[in-house]
């Protein structure tokens, strides 16, 4: 069993180590030309109040979206979940997320989920050459992504888990879609082993590759124009040729360490957690990212971070409306029969707009 702890975590940070060399390239400087944005915006309400630094510790159903290793250590036998993302307040912008992980066979044969992360835009007035003020109707963007994922424990310490996700966008008459893959190993274990005390499984670690897949291209009637031809005998309907598009490849490494907060060394009430990510971004600059999370009897969670990336505390060479610091708060109620629902929250500070609000449910039924 060690062995395979030891091959399984050795093939996780080979698997990072050689990502890193091949992304020395990713850089501000390729900014803007990679597609399918969607694929790295965090809607889930508890990750997204720490950010990236939360991937070794994430689990259930929001860990499809930031390292699906954890989604097989959900705490029940099912997991639903439901989050509605305001997305950069004033934009007119919204994201629903659902999410339903199931252990099979108990969890001996891992757990099986699936997630929908679909946008709601406003309607956009249409205009053309003859129309430039519009008029004639209003158009909509439409862009959803559909992931399928399997995970499995393998021990207390390792388990790992892999993505499925189909991703489409575009307006009536111009569309793309794609098929991205994820990857994900944790590992999780006890610093000191031989304490006394409750605490236990306080260090945890994470890598995950996220957005793998072959390039996007649009394609529809919207790609299409008419010239005249031979000094305006007749008309011809061309079609423009357009460039395929990379997809938003990257690679979080998380690590976070629990720190219990009580003196009585038979209670473990209060816990105060430290982690820690780095970010490795294909077409972007590149994130560290900080956070704290404060927990009292797993019922109440407070968290906050802070995104450190290339020019965030100066406006004019900051390259995202995000201005690092992120927060969010949880409340879990607890069932007789082991039911529980979450309340989750988080918030994410924005410069134009009026940030990111996330609010949402999370509900687990079974052992």
């Amino acid at each position: 069993m060690i062995a395979n702890r030891k091959n399984i975590v050795g093939l996780g940070l080979a698997i990072a180590t050689a990502w890193v060399g091949e992304l020395r390239a990713g850089n501000p400087e390729r900014q803007g030309q990679a597609g399918a944005a969607q694929l790295t915006i965090n809607s889930w309400g508890r990750s997204s109040g720490i950010g990236y630094a939360y991937g070794g510790m994430v689990r259930g159903t929001e860990a499809m979206y930031l390292n699906v290793a954890g989604l097989s250590r959900l705490d029940n036998a099912t997991e639903l979940s439901f989050y509605r993302t305001d997305w950069l307040r004033g934009s007119g912008i919204g994201i629903n997320t659902l999410g339903f992980a199931q252990k099979l066979s108990g969890g001996e044969g891992g757990t099986l989920g699936i997630s929908v992360m679909q946008f709601g835009i406003k309607p956009i007035d249409q205009t053309t050459e003859q129309n430039p003020y519009g008029g004639i109707g209003p158009y909509r963007v439409n862009m959803t992504n559909i992931a399928v994922a399997y995970s499995k424990t393998f021990s207390n310490a390792i388990s790992a888990g892999i993505v499925l996700r189909s991703v489409a966008e575009g307006i009536p008459d111009a569309q793309a879609s794609g098929v991205t893959f994820d990857a994900g190993v944790q590992y999780i274990t006890t610093l000191k082993p031989g304490n006394k005390s409750k605490k236990k499984d306080d260090f945890k670690f994470g890598i995950s590759m996220k957005n793998i897949g072959p390039d996007m291209k649009h394609q529809g009637d919207g790609l299409s124009y008419k010239a005249i031809l031979d000094n305006g005998n007749f008309s011809k309907t061309m079609q423009v040729k357009v460039e395929s598009i990379k997809m938003p490849s990257f690679l979080n490494i998380a690590a976070s360490y629990d720190m219990k907060l009580d003196k009585d060394p038979d209670q473990y009430d209060n816990k105060l957690t430290a982690a820690f990510a780095f970010t490795n971004f294909a077409f972007s600059a590149n994130q560290t990212t900080f956070g704290l999370e404060y927990t009292y009897k797993n019922m109440l969670s407070l968290r906050g971070g802070f995104v450190y990336q290339t020019g965030v505390f100066d406006p004019e060479e900051r390259t995202s409306a995000f201005t690092g610091l992120q927060g969010g708060l949880s409340y879990l109620w607890t069932g007789g029969d082991k039911t529980q629902i979450s309340l989750d929250y988080s918030y994410r500070a924005t410069n134009p707009f009026n940030g990111v609000h996330t609010l949402g449910v999370r509900m687990g039924f079974g052992e």
